[in-house]
């Protein structure tokens, strides 16, 4: 019983461990069949082959590489695509995922490959025209080539030759650092002026493209290049240079679906020639192995030579049955060409583009009109409230100054009024004091009056309270201190140096008496007191003629 159950379980671990193996191995199959794609097409196939279970063992991103590098290299390895339309969906997450823009301009291109095998041009130039704006984004050289060769082979199927030869011009200006692209845009930019007739240019562009091709030794580009030279040479009337190169062609040519190609050349050449022999052989090849292609172009182009070359043997079924075969390959080229020609797709989608970056431009535009505008009022709003507040200052400072200005007027006038008051007093102790000291002065010329002498002692001190006139000055200056409360203090603590006399010609200087009035006070001349005040005014640290009342009320306010 134990023997089924450990064989279940090993059966179990294995698949498990298959199953993890898988999961590690298939990103690296994806990751090596990516980078050889474009170098090594056919390994990269046995590589994408060899996945299994993409969507179950990749993440979604991984998944979407897998369907956009398995179309990449069936489409390299000349696999048939049509079937291939979950391509769509990898343009789509790419086209909005395109952090990637190189996936998505590969995603884009693939996507219109598979819808050019479908036969359905207009949305092939669509998905073309979209790569090409993405590569132009990823600045891939190699990839912008590639898009525009593909342009060019577009619109050449359509028999928009010179627009086709643009796109293979601007092609080979990318592949100037891949010599084998190089040589296929040279020969395909030599078929467009061979359509149009212009031999000289056509050759010129053949033989580079050669010449290229013998270098890098590519076989399939020198039977390309060699059937082209064949066909160039032959519209000219050079038969056997024509012919060289179609055998030449026919010699390198070694995919077998390919040689409808060179029997029809041949054909052609020898029936021109002519070497009816030769031309019947390659004739009979051309019948064998004409369905081999799928291209419609050569089908018609095939058909259309076997019609007269029948018709010339007098084989008229024959030529008819051709000749119906190329009306009805005609009638499915121009079902596939459409009522709208891929160039008219094309400028459709260019003037859809530059009208769309003309509208994203307006946008921007008129965004940063609306941005600035913003900017412009909310700079205005912000002027204006900076501006009502400085104003509001303003009128602020000017209002204190005011107040300021007018609370010095008042302190102005209370200080003059006080002045004036102290003046008052002291000119009314003055007046009393001068005409006490005349009538004093009049008693002593006259000392033998002692009735009059006791008289004016007691006069004295009821008007001083004290015994003699020359006591007077206290009185004086105790007026000055009631008026002028801490100022006589002051001025001695600050000028310690005045003598008496210079102290008391400041006081009454202060209070606003001239020279006069203070030489009658002090009972001294004129000119002694005029000196003093000059010694005073240098002690308080004044110039001759400074204002000694506003040096003091500077010093001592």
């Amino acid at each position: 019983m134990r023997t089924p159950i450990y064989f279940f379980g090993l059966i179990l671990f294995i698949g498990f461990k298959a199953a993890c193996t898988s999961q590690i191995e298939t990103p690296s199959l994806l990751q090596e069949a990516r980078y050889l794609a474009e170098s090594h097409p056919d390994s990269a196939m046995r590589l994408i082959d060899a996945i299994v279970d993409p969507e179950g063992s990749l993440n979604k991103k991984q998944y979407m590489q897998y369907l956009v590098t398995r179309v990449q290299v069936r489409h390299k390895n000349y696999r048939d695509i049509t079937e291939d339309t979950l391509i769509f969906d990898a343009a789509r997450y790419f086209r909005q995922h395109n952090k990637d823009l190189k996936q998505t301009a590969l995603a884009l291109f693939y996507s219109g490959s598979v819808r050019r095998q479908q036969k359905q041009y207009e949305p092939a130039m669509v998905y073309y025209k979209e790569a090409e704006h993405y590569a132009k984004k990823a600045k891939d050289n190699s990839l912008r080539g590639l898009v525009e060769y593909n342009i060019g082979d577009l619109l050449a199927e359509q028999g928009l030759h010179y627009k086709a030869l643009d796109r293979y011009r601007t092609a080979a200006r990318y592949y100037q650092d891949e010599l084998d692209k190089l040589a296929y845009s040279y020969s395909a930019m030599g078929r467009m002026f061979l359509f149009e007739e212009d031999n000289d240019s056509a050759f010129y562009y053949f033989h580079r493209g050669l010449d290229i091709a013998r270098e890098k030794g590519s076989k399939v580009l020198q039977s390309q290049l060699a059937q082209s030279l064949g066909v160039a040479y032959g519209e000219v009337k050079r038969y056997n240079e024509a012919e060289r190169y179609h055998r030449e062609a026919m010699q390198l040519t070694s995919d077998s679906t390919e040689l409808p190609r060179n029997y029809l050349n041949l054909a052609k050449l020898y029936s021109k020639m002519p070497q009816a022999d030769s031309a019947s052989v390659y004739a009979e090849k051309l019948k064998e192995g004409l369905d081999r292609l799928k291209d419609n172009y050569f089908q018609a182009s095939a058909c259309n030579f076997l019609a007269g070359w029948e018709k010339a043997q007098g084989n008229y079924d024959s030529a008819f049955a051709h000749q119906d075969k190329r009306m009805k390959v005609l009638a499915q080229i121009m079902e596939d060409r459409g009522n709208q020609s891929v160039y008219e797709v094309e400028q459709k989608y260019n003037y859809e583009r530059i009208q769309a970056q003309h509208y994203r431009a307006q946008s921007v535009k008129q965004r940063w009109i609306i941005v600035l505008l913003g900017i412009v009022i909310i700079g205005g709003v912000l002027f204006l409230w900076f501006w009502i507040r400085q104003k509001n200052k303003q009128i602020a400072v000017q209002q204190s100054m005011d107040t300021l200005t007018e609370m010095n007027r008042d302190l102005e006038n209370t200080v003059l009024k006080k002045r004036l008051a102290l003046r008052r007093a002291l000119l009314w102790r003055f007046d009393i004091a001068k005409k006490v000291l005349k009538l004093n002065e009049g008693v002593r010329m006259n000392p033998k009056n002692t009735l009059e002498k006791s008289i004016i002692a007691q006069f004295n001190n009821i008007v001083y309270g004290e015994t003699t006139i020359d006591e007077h000055w206290e009185a004086l200056l105790q007026t000055f201190k009631n008026s002028r409360p801490g100022y006589a203090e002051k001025i001695r603590e600050n000028y310690t140096d005045l003598t008496e006399t210079e102290f008391r010609i400041c006081i009454l200087t202060y209070a606003d008496f001239s020279v006069k009035e203070i030489a009658v006070v002090l009972q001294q001349s004129p000119n002694t007191i005029q000196t003093r005040r000059t010694t005073l005014r240098k002690k308080l640290g004044l110039h001759s003629g400074g204002d000694i009342a506003e040096h003091i009320d500077n010093i001592l306010r």
